[in-house]
């Protein structure tokens, strides 16, 4: 071989070991850019978890509180429907009340006219009886003078 020949084979030597050089370098830049690469596309799919959490986690709260807000309404409703019945029982509590004050006032008022017929019923003959009595005593004077 010629001195051409082998500085061609040195260079094309040289040109084969820089090209290899350069493909392993482009290997590990290859690499390292796929480590990058499912590093970020790791971050995207957590990303993308956080966000479906995320509105889950609205939709849940929506849907909570239009529960807390529908539990509210039928609390107060259930309120209302306790307040009128209360209110009612305490209208014909109060009815019963007046109107049982009222039979017992009528009965007292006969009790007690009962009673006045019956004092003067028996206390009638008595003062004409003690009344007699006297008039016998004073008026006579009992046979005793």
């Amino acid at each position: 071989m010629s001195i051409v020949q082998e500085e061609d084979v040195m260079v094309r030597d040289q040109d084969v070991k820089e090209l290899k050089d350069g493909i392993k370098e482009l290997a590990t830049m290859l690499r390292e850019v796929d480590k990058t690469v499912t590093v970020h596309t790791e971050k995207f799919n957590t990303l993308g978890n956080i966000k479906e959490t995320t509105e889950r986690t609205s939709e849940s709260a929506k849907s909570a509180h239009k529960r807390i807000d529908q539990v509210e309404s039928e609390f107060r409703q259930e309120l209302e429907e306790i307040r009128k019945t209360n209110e009612k029982q305490f209208n014909d509590f109060k009815e019963l009340v007046e109107a049982s004050n009222k039979v017992h006032t009528e009965n007292y008022q006969s009790i007690k006219s009962f009673a006045w017929k019956v004092f003067f019923l028996f206390a009638s003959p008595f003062a004409v009886g003690l009344v007699g009595l006297f008039w016998l005593i004073f008026n006579k004077g009992a046979g005793l003078k």
